[in-house]
């Protein structure tokens, strides 16, 4: 069993949002990508933003190559969308 790595966590800063967007290394054949809410009161805690739950999920992938094209779109989400409350 390994333990998890991080392999890329970046801040986003942008307006009222301030977001971490991270992608760890689960196995050999697994990357996850969540986004954070770094914000002192979690104002965006369990919105959606790019198609993840903020605080909430994670996207997966087979190879390292695919986990990296989710965390630049999840860092381009982050950065150009709003949060939106989920229903």
């Amino acid at each position: 069993m390994t333990i998890p790595t991080i392999v890329a966590a970046r801040p986003v800063i942008a307006g009222t949002k301030q977001l971490t967007v991270s992608t760890i290394r689960i196995s050999a054949n697994r990357y996850d990508t969540a986004i954070f809410d770094d914000s002192p009161d979690k104002r965006h805690a369990g919105m959606t933003i790019g198609g993840y739950v903020i605080d909430n999920s994670s996207k997966s992938a087979a190879n390292r190559e695919a986990g990296m094209d989710n965390h630049r779109d999840a860092l381009i989400a982050a950065r150009d969308e709003q949060p939106k409350e989920t229903r």
